[in-house]
């Protein structure tokens, strides 16, 4: 090891870390903590470079000199100092037992010793710095986490021919730091639109004036004195200060009304939960808190706006329905006087277990009182509770994926050849071609397949029936291409909060209340087909709906299935280019008597008035 490379990568940690403060601060909002690192870059070719105890070196002073010159405080300082070097030596050990030497990197023959030095670095990063220090769910970021560990033996590769390469890749650098750092900034400035948008909600009526602002503060108290992730207690506030969003459209004169609702105007209230639903899907960053804020009007015995109840209701749900009802219980409201604090804790203790989920107000009511939750939690129940929340979920592309997606092997194939052509390695250009060469078979056949499941289908929307024969034809067409355990034939309505079940096929279809909830909240995705996990739905398998339009691009009704796995890539390309056809043939005629079938199910029932008695302090 020379001075000079010493010298260079100790320069570039410092001054990485003096303009990158990804870690300065924690955001405080709904985000992805999905950052790229350039510090780390710098770490891990130090590790290839310098090994492992000089490379620790480096990662210590680079980030203790970044930590003070930000102002961070000094305990905070040094424990990530002690976390990155540690990574560092770690991931060098690692490097070295697998077969690496320090100072030399040939790409092939050392693919195996990076990648353990990827790994290991990656690991014990995100076990100090996020699980230790941040009390986060483990979670190694794969993406950006492969961006850093490439940059990494980049830098390195060119530093092994002279030091002073790697600043051929400083331009690179400080544009990706700025991408990120505009992503960052537009991701505040919706979410600051959004927080306005909720300001206005409030303010429309003086009795709800900050009261998004409380059932947040509610929220974010109960789920810090459970001690959840900060990411998850993020999550959970701005579901708090964003579920009302759909109030918008609801006339002001019902929040304001002293009499009760009658039926027509309970059913105009009841649509704001999925309105706020609706708007929040069409943001990513804040869609995961849809579920929850569709269902903030839920009761656990199933009594509530849209009937879901029980192990259907997700954890962020609880939180939302307990704080909401809690700050309506204790505000004048024009139709009655608030409760006084105590009053209120008791009305949820009264209904734990029939509106409320026992665990989740026992832990609200004590925290009111100044408690700590886990004195009062069994603690099966305060496990329950941690557990709930969103584990880290890796999603790896197996044998079956890639036979559907020939188009990804041959692509594949492609690479791997060139890569033999560029590393003189004859096995792995043949090994790239006959990928390839299969990639390109595998397409052909697809295609041909394709062409026979969408004439069958031009068959089945050929003929002139009625629309609800129509689609057993079309269910027949597909079933002997696509095993699908229920099919149903949905009729969308204008306001796009509901439609009815016009017709179905096969058994165990999901129930109306979780089919409209999740219809409602993806009609709008732009996408040309909607996939969900059955378990969302209360099914096995995989839900997929396809959206019916007619010429005028208005979308009228699904077509939806529930199967154990997704079609084929061949039924999927059939789908797809039949969707305007079948978008025409199963589309409500408006002139035809509405264009419903006599067996038509509406996918909801109007609630009565008197279906809300049960709510005594459900908030409007």
């Amino acid at each position: 090891m020379g001075h000079t490379t010493l010298a260079l990568f100790l320069a570039a940690a410092i001054l990485v870390g003096l303009f990158e403060d990804s870690d300065r601060e924690r955001l405080r909002g709904p985000f992805h903590p999905d950052r790229f690192r350039l510090a780390s870059a710098v770490q891990i070719a130090a590790v290839i470079m310098l090994g492992p105890w000089w490379a620790a070196l480096v990662a210590a002073v680079g980030t203790v000199a970044a930590g003070l010159f930000h102002g961070i405080d000094a305990r905070k300082v040094f424990f990530d100092g002690l976390a990155y070097s540690g990574a560092a030596c770690v991931a060098g050990l690692v490097f070295e037992l697998a077969g690496g030497d320090v100072g030399r990197v040939q790409l092939l023959d050392d693919l195996v010793p990076l990648v353990g030095l990827a790994l290991a670095y990656l690991t014990v990063r995100a076990l100090l710095l996020d699980v230790v220090r941040a009390r986060e769910n483990f979670d190694p970021r794969l993406v950006s986490s492969a961006g850093e560990a490439g940059l990494g033996a980049t830098i390195a590769l060119l530093a092994i021919g002279h030091p002073w390469n790697v600043v051929v890749l400083v331009p690179l650098a400080i544009a990706v730091h700025q991408s990120q750092l505009r992503m960052r900034s537009l991701q505040r400035e919706t979410l600051r639109a959004l927080e306005t948008f909720a300001n206005i909600v409030d303010e429309r009526d003086p009795s709800t004036y900050r009261h998004s602002f409380r059932v947040a503060g509610y929220v974010d108290a109960l789920a810090r004195a459970l001690r959840l992730p900060f990411s998850d207690i993020d999550r959970l506030r701005w579901a708090g200060r964003l579920h009302d969003l759909g109030k918008v459209a609801v006339d002001a004169s019902l929040l304001r009304k002293r009499g009760d609702l009658d039926g027509a105007e309970w059913a105009a209230m009841r649509r704001h939960p999925r309105l706020s639903a609706r708007l929040l899907q069409r943001f990513e960053f804040v869609a995961p808190q849809a579920h929850a804020v569709e269902l903030h009007h839920e009761r656990v015995d199933g009594q509530g706006y849209y009937g879901v109840g029980g192990d259907d209701l997700p954890l962020a749900s609880h939180f939302l329905i307990v704080a909401d009802s809690f700050d309506a219980m204790t505000t004048d409201r024009p139709y009655r006087k608030g409760l006084s604090h105590e009053a209120a804790l008791m009305e949820i203790e009264n209904h734990a277990g029939t509106q409320f989920h026992p665990a989740v107000a026992k832990a609200f009511v004590a925290v009111q009182r100044g408690l700590d939750p886990a004195t009062v939690l069994m603690p099966e129940e305060l496990q329950e509770i941690r557990r709930a929340s969103a584990p880290y979920r890796i999603h790896l592309v197996g044998v079956g994926e890639l036979k559907e997606r020939p188009e990804l092997l041959a692509l594949g194939g492609v690479a791997v050849g060139l890569a033999g052509l560029g590393f003189g390695q004859t096995w792995l250009t043949v090994a790239g071609g006959a990928l390839a060469l299969a990639g390109i078979g595998l397409r052909a056949v697809v295609q041909v397949r394709a062409g026979r499941v969408a004439a069958a289908l031009h068959r089945a929307l050929g003929t002139n029936d009625e629309r609800v024969q129509v689609f057993h034809r079309v269910v027949a067409a597909m079933s002997s291409a696509w095993h699908q355990s229920w099919a149903g034939l949905v009729a969308w309505d204008e306001d796009g909060l509901g439609g009815s079940l016009d017709a179905q096929a096969g058994m165990d279809g999901p129930g109306p209340s979780a089919l409209t909830s999740w219809l409602v909240r993806e009609a709008e995705s732009g996408r040309e087909a909607i996939v969900a996990p059955g378990a969302e739905l209360g099914v096995d398998g995989l839900a997929v709906a396809l959206p019916l339009r007619r010429d005028n691009s208005a979308l009228v009704g699904f077509l939806a299935f529930v199967a154990p796995k997704l079609p084929p890539r061949h039924v999927e390309l059939a789908l797809l280019e039949s969707l305007d056809e079948l978008g025409l043939a199963l589309a409500v005629n408006p002139e035809l008597d509405g264009g419903r079938s006599e067996r038509a199910e509406p996918l909801e029932t109007v609630a009565d008035a008197s279906d809300f008695a049960l709510v005594r302090f459900d908030e409007r």
